[in-house]
């Protein structure tokens, strides 16, 4: 393991440390099996790096150009891509944010939302394209992604079964179809492309496992 390497677990150990997954595990688990799995495939070490910080900047305080600076851009990029918007902390928060972008008009009246649940779709949206659209000029985001799914549906056993089934659905309506539109990118490339077919075999066999242990 090579000395970038450690350093960006011991950021990742370090800005986690005080989260904690649904069953009361250490959070950092979950990135470093996410790094792991893209490391059985022999993935370069940057995307490891980018791997293990991929849920920093959305999770946590430390900031986008701070891996820029501590690494490389193109790891930032990565990182930046799998990261939701920013919001408030809880829902509550989240709406007294909309509702003040709506009184100051921050919300541009094209959007046209005509409630909450709107606006946070819209938000939802937004990520999903932006994802797409990267996963074009950067194809680790593609990689990264799914291992971050591939692991978060073999942890899901505290969840309640309504909660299970509708992570399930979400990743199926909206995750697999972009997915799929990405085979035309990656066939440009066979090395991408076997790996592609790789990955998408491990998603589509994870989501078939977490359907059965459900039942």
């Amino acid at each position: 393991m090579s000395n970038k390497l450690k350093i960006a677990i011991e950021i990742a150990e370090e800005y986690h440390k005080w989260q904690k997954r649904k069953d009361w595990t250490d959070y950092i688990n979950h990135p470093l099996a996410v790094m792991n799995i893209l490391k059985e495939y022999n993935f370069p070490e940057e995307a490891l790096i980018a791997a293990i910080l991929h849920d920093t900047c959305e999770d946590t305080k430390l900031k986008n150009i701070s891996i820029s600076d501590m690494f490389w851009v193109r790891i930032a990029f990565v990182v930046n891509a799998l990261s939701k918007n920013k919001k408030p902390k809880n829902h509550k928060e989240l709406k007294k944010d909309y509702e003040e972008k709506q009184k100051s008009r921050k919300i541009s009246n094209l959007e046209n939302f005509t409630n909450f649940d709107e606006y946070i779709d819209y938000r939802f949206h937004l990520y999903l394209n932006r994802l797409y659209t990267w996963i074009i000029a950067e194809p680790w985001i593609f990689f990264i992604k799914i291992a971050d799914q591939i692991h978060n549906l073999s942890d899901m056993n505290f969840f309640p079964e309504e909660k299970k089934l509708r992570k399930i659905k979400e990743l199926e309506k909206f995750f697999l179809p972009i997915y799929y539109k990405c085979e035309e990118i990656f066939k440009l490339d066979d090395k991408w492309y076997k790996m592609y077919n790789i990955f998408i075999s491990l998603l589509l066999n994870s989501i078939n496992k977490a359907k059965k242990d459900i039942i």
